[in-house]
């Protein structure tokens, strides 16, 4: 059994399966990004760009990510050459690397948020206010997210997110309510 461990096809068939997997996961993380560039196109076309607001609550994860990244890449390439299993350290190294890269894009993607008085675009998704029908905060874990429940499905961000996503909600009812007294006065 050990043999196996050692010899050359075991590494290779792990390196095609792990390499596999980490272009498979980064094809998905650039997809995801793809979506959310594709609705913040969409959201200028139908509301303009005068009237959005980006929202970046990533920069913390995607400065450690990025240094993480950073040091597996070079790891990879500066792992001692006389150490045992060289070619395991700096597979490992590689794909783990690819990995949280792939993290890094959907941290930022899943923590930035464009607002807007009409709608917002989280992910994928551009979403009007009034199609909103609950801001659920939850604890996940040692996590506090807040689940954003939409006609158009469930999205969840996190707590920062939520409260100011809440804060412009509120803001939207209210500015639609003052419309509307004032159009019952006339």
């Amino acid at each position: 059994m050990f043999e196996l461990m050692n010899s050359q096809g075991f590494f290779i068939v792990l390196c095609v399966g792990f390499g596999a997997y980490a272009i498979y996961y980064l094809y998905s993380a650039a997809k995801f990004a793809i979506g959310y560039i594709k609705a913040r196109k969409k959201y200028y076309e139908k509301y303009g760009k005068d009237s959005a607001k980006q929202v970046n609550q990533f920069w913390g994860w995607a400065i450690l990510f990025a240094a993480f990244c950073i040091f597996c890449f070079y790891s990879a390439f500066h792992v001692d050459p006389n150490m045992e299993q060289l070619q395991w350290f700096r597979m490992a190294y590689l794909i783990v690397g690819l990995i949280l890269f792939g993290q890094m894009v959907v941290a930022i993607v899943k923590r930035s948020a464009l607002v807007g008085p009409e709608a917002i675009v989280i992910e994928s998704a551009v979403i009007p206010w009034k199609s909103i029908i609950s801001m659920d905060p939850k604890k996940r874990g040692v996590q506090r997210v807040v689940d954003i429940v939409t006609t158009q499905g469930t999205y969840v961000v996190s707590r920062e997110m939520g409260l100011l996503l809440h804060d412009e909600y509120e803001a939207w009812k209210k500015a639609r309510k003052e419309k509307k007294e004032k159009k019952g006065k006339k």
